[in-house]
């Protein structure tokens, strides 16, 4: 009697094949959730920025030719990348130079970086450069238009748009979301706003800073807050979501692209040609500046740093040199 042989070799190999596109959907199926969950973190601009980010130290395998460009923290990370990375791209092309966007945790580092030279140039805020220029060497070299065609912005103050507060004064007893303490519009309404309008930061319920200027409009929106203050850019980016603007700030010059005094004079003169030669009427740049945060849409003028010394003698209560 002959032996029958035990299993079936297509049986096997049905089997192990089936086992590995099992093994393959599993893989797939965790990399999908992964991804959604990053992209959700990402996107959520609401959230909070978290820390353990690593976004400064000089990676040795980088390229000589690549240029660091450092941003504050005023907005999100999705937010910064989406309006700057263009920028970016604009410049890589248009040099010899690879650009890198750099964005930095917070005002302060942003500082840091430029004097320690991890970053080239940066794109700083007008009340972070004035009050940090003369301890770390640092000059602008940049300032952008605003859609007049003018180097300036203001800051607002936002409030629900069936709120009962039209003026300054009427923010006593109630409750105030701020930008960072490095920011102008974190710091105008506190030192001369109030003053101006009969109030002291005392009058008021509750003062509070956040990181971010999106995230002080969600405050108010939320109705945690009763007002904020913010850059005139944000507030027109909400402006049809039920916002509205009770006082704007005097005009400041605008937020600067700044170098410090050790910067390579080359690099630096690619960057301002670049810019420079941005002039948003032509058509073939009308399209690429769409794409760019919507305070350098309008293009750029050269800055120097007498064109501060007003702001520094308002907020910092500095004599004009």
């Amino acid at each position: 009697m002959t032996n029958r042989i035990a299993g079936n070799p297509n049986n096997s190999f049905t089997m192990i094949r089936k086992k590995i596109v099992l093994a393959g959907l599993t893989v797939l199926m965790a990399l999908a959730i992964i991804t959604f969950l990053l992209h959700r973190v990402i996107v959520d601009i609401r959230s909070p920025w978290p820390e353990d980010i690593a976004t400064s130290g000089i990676d040795a395998t980088v390229a000589q030719d690549t240029v660091r460009f450092g941003v504050i923290s005023r907005f999100p990370a999705n937010v910064l990348y989406q309006g700057y990375q263009p920028l970016m791209d604009y410049l890589s092309d248009e040099t010899e130079y690879h650009f890198e966007l750099i964005i930095s945790r917070s005002y302060e580092e942003a500082v840091a970086q430029l004097a320690t030279g991890e970053v080239h140039a940066a794109f700083l805020g007008s009340y972070i450069y004035i009050t940090s220029r003369g301890d770390y060497g640092l000059e602008p070299i940049l300032k952008p238009l605003n859609e007049d065609g003018q180097p300036f912005f203001q800051s607002v103050i936002i409030v629900q748009e069936d709120s009962d507060i039209h003026s300054i004064s009427q923010l006593s007893g109630r409750k105030l979301a701020l930008p960072s303490e490095n920011s102008f519009s974190g710091n105008w309404l506190l030192q001369s706003g109030f003053s101006r309008n009969g109030i002291m930061r005392g009058d008021l319920k509750k003062v509070e800073h956040f990181r971010h200027h999106h995230s002080v409009v969600y405050e108010v929106l939320r109705g945690n807050y009763d007002a904020g203050s913010v850059k005139d850019r944000v507030a027109d980016e909400f402006r049809d979501q039920g916002l509205r603007i009770i006082k704007r700030s005097d005009p400041v010059p605008g937020s600067p692209v700044v170098v410090s005094t050790k910067h390579d004079p080359s690099i630096t003169a690619s960057i301002t040609s670049a810019l420079l030669n941005i002039d948003p009427a032509e058509p073939k740049y009308a399209g690429l500046v769409s794409q760019w945060d919507p305070e350098f849409r309008n293009g750029f003028i050269r800055a120097q740093s007498t064109d501060y010394d007003q702001l520094a003698a308002q907020i910092l209560e500095e004599p004009p040199p």
